[in-house]
Parts: structure tokens; sequence; C-alpha cells
């Protein structure tokens, strides 16, 4: 890497941080890209590089939840979390757990991002990533539950999207309790590994 290089990848990254200190001080929606700017010490042009307020805030979140999915890596968690003893409904309840927890901590931001990927207009690649490892973790989970192997995929579908559902649901509400989304998905968990023999 060029000297170059490296002074602009600090510069994103400095523009990354003093967005993200703003976002969670002043709110999204009182931070300006002016007012990342002149914390950041660079032009407007220097932080529309990285893209729009939304853009930035999306990129955030998609650092918390990579920051997630690595440590569980790291922990040797690619299946099913939880030990003997643990339902599969439970041990699906702690492989999402954290990311709720990311949004419950920082809730207005949560719905901020969840706004701009329902827009359309800003999509996620760690977002399509994770979907893909949890569907994955997922599947695995449930064939080790002895279901039938050509109910898994569908089933596995079926528990994606209604924790996505509870996500979306639980961000369109109030606080930051996440309690109510994890009694939903449960609900849906139970009804899904119960079922696997019908």
């Amino acid at each position: 890497m060029t000297s170059r290089d490296a002074h602009r990848e600090a510069t994103r990254a400095k523009i990354a941080r003093t967005a993200e200190r703003l976002f969670r001080e002043r709110g999204y929606k009182a931070t300006t890209i002016r007012d990342i700017a002149a914390a950041a010490g660079v032009s407007v042009g220097s932080v529309m590089t990285l893209g729009d307020k939304r853009a930035l805030l999306v990129a955030m979140f998609d650092r918390y939840i990579a920051e997630v999915h690595q440590e569980r890596a790291r922990q040797n968690q690619s299946t099913t979390p939880g030990g003997a003893g643990t339902s599969t409904a439970d041990s699906l309840i702690e492989l999402v757990r954290p990311f709720l927890e990311i949004f419950s901590t920082q809730s207005d931001l949560a719905r901020e991002y969840a706004a701009a990927l329902v827009s359309g207009a800003h999509s996620s690649v760690i977002f399509k990533d994770l979907e893909a490892a949890l569907i994955t973790e997922i599947e695995s989970a449930l064939a080790k539950e002895g279901m039938p192997p050509a109910s898994v995929p569908g089933a596995a579908r079926t528990i994606y999207l209604s924790y996505l559902g509870s996500l979306f649901e639980w961000a369109g509400g109030s606080g930051a309790d996440i309690s109510k989304p994890l009694r939903n998905l449960r609900l849906v968990l139970n009804f899904v590994t119960e079922s696997k023999e019908a």
C-alpha cells in the first residue's frame, strides 16, 4: 500500500469514527454531513466519497454486525450455539440474540438503519453475508434436531424470515427492550421445531 493509499484509508477511518461518534452524541437526524466534515477536519467532499449520511450509518452497523459474527467464528460457534441439554429453540435464540442486542443498545440509530435498508437506496453487504451464514447455521441446528432433510431448507428460511420480521417489528416500536422480538421468535421456533415430525 502506497503512502497515498494509507492516507486515504486513514481519512476514511477517521470520517467513519467521527460519524459514529456524532450519531451517538447528537442523534442521526441532528447530525449533518457538514458536522461530520468539521469534526473530522476534512472537506464535505471527502465525507461524501464515503456516501451520504445513510451510507455512513449502514457502514457503521455493518461493522458492528461483522464484529459479532467474527467473534462467534473465533469461538468456533459455526454450528449451533448452546450445549448438551439445550433445546433447538434455545440454541437458535442464542444464535440471533447478539444481533438483536446490537440494535437494542442504539435503538434510534437502529431504526434509521432499518429504514435505510427497507428504502432500497442503500444495501448492506454484511447483512446479506450474515443472511447466508445464519441460514446455514439454522439448517445445521434443524438437521441435528432430526428434521427430515427435505424440510430443512424451508424451515430454516421460515425461521430466518421470522427473525427479520421480529427485528423490523421491534424497530418500528419504541424502547430498547428485546424481550418482545425474542418472545415472538420463540413462538415460531417452537412451532417449527415441534412440528418437524408432522
